[in-house]
């Protein structure tokens, strides 16, 4: 409670980050998204099938909790069966990925 306040405090919100997203949207990022500074964000949202907001959530710090349809998407356009990408995000992040979270804190949005 009293972390609560001091965040309210300082105008910033708790935000959980879980593993699971951020490993995901790291592997893309890293594997798929190599290059994706602002100016090719349209053009891998082309690629891919999704909208180019979506690819700059998934390359931000964090990640963002991607919808699975969205994942599917993504994999299709690729050509890969997305029980084939868990395995490879598996075999990339197998020891860091679990069901847990970290808590951070960011702005609050108006």
């Amino acid at each position: 409670m009293s972390a609560e306040k001091s965040s309210y405090k300082t105008g910033q919100r708790p935000k959980k980050v879980f593993l699971v997203d951020k490993y995901v949207c790291r592997y893309m990022m890293e594997e798929w998204f190599i290059d994706a500074k602002k100016d090719k964000l349209r053009e891998y949202g082309r690629l891919y099938g999704i909208h180019y907001h979506t690819v700059e959530k998934i390359v931000e710090e964090d990640g963002y909790n991607i919808p699975l349809h969205t994942l599917n998407i993504i994999c299709f356009n690729r050509g890969v069966r997305l029980s084939e990408f868990f395995k490879l995000v598996e075999r990339k992040y197998g020891n860091k990925i679990d069901d847990s979270y970290v808590i951070k804190y960011v702005d609050k949005k108006n």
